[in-house]
């Protein structure tokens, strides 16, 4: 937790504006589906889930939800919003 706490302080990541933010989790998005079948994988093996599991579920799901906080990191207004039964919190 503190190399990550430091990390996010002292890294670019924190200095961004949020649209250089949005690109970069756009372009990881796109990276992510480009390599979907080896993250699947990979994925497949360090949890022991069935391949097809991994394809057609977790990396999807994974991508669906960097993009849509890709959507956000330029909307920051300090208030909450729902999200698939989960309450998300935007910091101003």
């Amino acid at each position: 937790m503190l190399a990550a706490r430091r990390a996010f302080d002292e890294g670019p990541w924190s200095k961004m504006f949020g649209d250089q933010r949005s690109k970069l989790m756009h372009r990881l998005a796109d990276l992510m589906e480009k390599n979907k079948e080896h993250l699947a994988a990979l994925e497949a093996i360090d949890n022991g889930k069935s391949y097809n599991i991994a394809l057609n579920v977790d990396i999807p799901m994974s991508i669906e939800y960097i993009r849509y906080y890709a959507g956000w990191a330029d909307k920051i207004h300090g208030t909450q919003y729902p999200n698939d039964g989960y309450l998300t919190y935007t910091y101003e």
